[in-house]
Formats: C-alpha cells, structure tokens, sequence
C-alpha cells in the first residue's frame, strides 16, 4: 500500500474503534506469528529445593505460628509478564509449609487442586468434602474444583508439599470463585459405610448412582512405588521414560478434568529424545539425580527442585547417574485434549502404542488370530 493508501486506512481503523469495530486485517501479524506452531507462553525455569526451602522457612518464621493466611510460595515464571500469575500459562505450583498443631481453615473454590506431599506424617491430613485423606510422605492427594477442603497437622512436625492448581486456566476463563466454609473445619464423615472413597473400589453399590467426577482422592506413596517397582527396568518410551498416569479410579480416564498427574522414572543412562507438545507441564524431582534441556539451557536436577515446561517448547529429560530418577509431574493436556487442540512433535507419543499382545497363538487356529479382540487389543 502506498503512504496515503496506508494513513487512509489508519484513520479508518481509529475511527471504526469508536464504534467499538476492527477490522480483520488488523489480526494479520497474530497470524503470521502463528505460522509454525504456537507462541510458547514464558521459559524453561528450575526452582532449586535448596533455595526454595529455606525461603519457606522464613515465611513461617516471620507468619508466626498461627501464620496469616496459608504459608504457601507460588513459583512464578520469569517469562511470564503479564496475565495471571503462575508457573505456566495455565498451572500454578507452589509450596506450602503446615506448623505443628495447625490447622488451614475450610474452603471452597472452583480452581481444582492437588497436593504431592514432600515430608508427611500419616498422622496428618486433608479433608476433602468430609473424606479424611492421609498426608504422608509422598503421597497424591486430590481436591477437585469447589470441595470444601481443610488441612491439619495434629502432630509436633512440620508437613511440607507441592500445590499445583489450575489457576491460570480458570483465571483466564474468567471462571474464579471461592467460598469460606465458615468455620476452622467442615464436618467429617464418620460412617465408613458412608465413604466415597469406598466407592471408588472394586466393589461398589448396586443400588446407587456411580460418582465419575469431584472425586476425592489419595494415591497411597506405598501403592505407587510398589507399582513402579513391578515394572523394574522398563524404559517406557525413548520421551518421557516410564511414564504411568495417576488414572481417575473410577473411569481410568485423566487425574482431573483439566490436569493430568504422573510419576516418570528415567532408568540409569537414560538420554531422551527430544520433544514437544501443546501442552505445559510442571515437574517435582522425587528421587535421583539428572538434567533437562528446555530449548537451549541445561538445568542440573536434584531432588525437591521443581521445573516448568512451556507450552510448545522442544525439551527432554536425561539420568546420566548410576541410580534411578523419579519425577512427579502435572500436564495440562486433558483440556487441550477436549478442545482438540493437543498435539505433539515429532510424532504422537501419548497414548500411541497398543497394550501388550496377548500371548497365546494356537499352532492352527480355527479362526482368525484377531478374532473378538476389541479395538485396543492386539495379538
């Protein structure tokens, strides 16, 4: 466009705004932006535990022992400027401290949460809609958005864990509610035969309607290192290492609606493959040692630190030590999933190959070998 052509279309443009109007020409560059994939929101970032715990520390110090609120650090991306506040664009992880004999007041909001406990006590717990949920050390508890939820610490320890919520997806939708209970806590269901948790296993009430969702949910530290010690040596995939998925009880399906959990563990030696996807994701290094590359920086790993992964963002993971590295980590891909907007590079990696096999081939079969199989099983 020549000069005139080009102030002839500014002073159109300023002029259409009074009319609240813009004109599709004027989303041009968004568009060329997008070409080749979208924008990653912020940067590869490691919050060390040896900075981090000491810092909240001298927030509880300094909060006193009734504290001011809830002693909790939010990690914040450093390459996240404006928007809401948060690790990813859509994840908010932190870490909160619980005192001696304290007790988080009751609550209620539309953020779903989680909380991956990293010094517990069994003796310590959350309650989430009634349901006593154990906090040891470790372990996965479950909040899903708007269950009243409390937490206590009758011991003479200090609890510590990880947060995560869906905070900047929900704050971005313009979604945020919250409630206080009204009380220190809420009332706790004192008949077992009363309990959802009962319900979520194998045997369940014929007369009653299945609860699929707002589950709360513990996963036992006890019952995931079992699980992880079953599969030994396996590699998993040349990505993500062993990576199992902390599956709704109910219907195997994602941890939560907008968040999925796992526990990944990279055998001794291994180099992952580089990769990315649309998604974002935080980490929690459990155990072991290692490194990951986010696009070009290296960040050393060691246990208790916490990582953020940007969406779209070529990254892997590598153990170069002679032990094996174990890494708690949650992934916004279930609501990108249910957008259709998930996508990985360089090939579909999350549930892309077939179960195992099943074993057994007859030396002349009467039928075919793949007969009454259902779609996802192979012979």
């Amino acid at each position: 466009m020549t000069t005139t052509e080009n102030e002839k279309l500014a002073s159109y443009d300023e002029a259409i705004r009074g009319d609240h109007l813009i004109g599709q020409w004027s989303f041009e560059p968004l568009l060329d932006a997008s070409i080749g994939g979208p924008i990653p929101a912020g940067v590869g970032h490691v919050w060390p535990w040896s900075t981090t715990r000491p810092r909240l520390q001298e927030a509880a110090d300094i909060l006193g022992p009734a504290g001011w609120g809830r002693t909790n650090l939010t990690f914040l991306n450093p390459g996240i400027t404006a928007g809401p506040p948060g690790s990813t664009h859509t994840l908010a992880a932190g870490i909160q401290i619980m005192r001696a004999k304290e007790v988080n007041w009751s609550h209620r909001h539309t953020m779903s949460a989680l909380r991956f406990v990293i010094d517990g006590n069994p003796e310590s717990f959350t309650v989430v809609d009634g349901e006593e949920l154990a906090m040891d050390t470790f372990d996965l508890l479950i909040t899903p958005r708007y269950s009243w939820h409390d937490h206590h610490n009758p011991t003479d320890d200090e609890v510590v864990w990880l947060d995560v919520l869906d905070l900047g997806l929900t704050l971005s939708l313009k979604q945020a509610i919250f409630e206080p209970f009204g009380d220190e806590s809420q009332p706790r269901r004192t008949d077992a035969a009363q309990s959802q948790g009962l319900r979520m296993k194998a045997l369940r009430p014929t007369w009653e309607r299945t609860r699929e969702s707002r589950l709360p949910v513990r996963y036992p530290w006890a019952e995931v290192r079992e699980i992880l010690d079953a599969y030994g040596t396996a590699e998993g995939n040349p990505y993500d290492g062993l990576s199992l998925r902390y599956t709704n009880p109910v219907t195997g399906g994602s941890t939560l609606p907008t968040m999925d959990c796992w526990i990944q563990q990279l055998v001794p030696g291994f180099d992952g493959q580089r990769h990315r996807r649309t998604s974002s994701s935080v980490g929690f290094v459990v155990s072991g040692h290692g490194k990951i590359e986010i696009e070009d920086a290296v960040f050393d790993l060691h246990p208790g630190d916490t990582f953020a992964i940007p969406n779209f963002t070529w990254h892997r993971l590598i153990n170069d030590t002679d032990e094996a590295l174990r890494i708690f980590s949650v992934h916004d891909i279930p609501v990108l999933q249910a957008l259709g907007l998930f996508y990985e590079e360089p090939h579909p990696i999350i549930g892309a190959q077939p179960a195992p096999a099943v074993p057994g081939i007859p030396k002349s079969p009467t039928h075919r070998i793949d007969a009454m199989l259902d779609k996802d099983e192979t012979r």
